[in-house]
């Protein structure tokens, strides 16, 4: 099962932020160090104090601060800029991104002179039902002339 790291744009404070940083260093299981050196393979350079310090704070770190710090925990530039664009967002004091709504259904639109399945439904059973009635008066009519013939009954 591989976990996803942590998405920065959920951030809604800058607190909220740093704490997705120490989620992502967690994610990574990396240490201060490990972090310092892969930063530092990817052409950045970001000492381990500053990365601990950072994750003590409760404000926004410098963006080169972040990009080293999400390359150090393995993740790639695209990735890291989608952390510097949360933390400008936070920065400016404009609110997180919504999250896209599905698109509705669409209701089907009935074709005309067909009716629904249910009204179909419905009006088959009545019919039916209307049949039974009928045939159950024919069927009473029926007895009741057949009665009518009998001698002893008329009197």
């Amino acid at each position: 099962m591989t976990i996803s790291p942590p998405d920065p744009a959920a951030a809604r404070t800058e607190v909220e932020f740093v704490d997705l940083l120490r989620r992502l260093k967690a994610w990574s299981g990396r240490s201060y160090r490990d972090i310092q050196r892969h930063a530092q393979r990817a052409g950045r350079h970001l000492p381990y104090s500053t990365a601990a310090g950072m994750l003590k704070r409760e404000t926004l770190p410098r963006p080169e601060t972040v990009t080293a710090f999400v390359l150090g925990c393995g993740l790639d530039e695209q990735t890291a800029a989608a952390w510097n664009t949360a933390r400008t967002r936070l920065d400016m004091g404009l609110p997180p991104q919504p999250e896209p709504r599905p698109a509705p259904v669409p209701v089907p639109m009935p074709v005309p002179g067909h009716a629904p399945r249910r009204r179909r439904w419905v009006a088959a059973v009545a019919a039916v039902a209307a049949v039974v009635v009928f045939a159950a008066n024919v069927h009473q009519t029926e007895d009741e002339v057949a009665l009518r013939d009998v001698p002893a009954l008329n009197r």
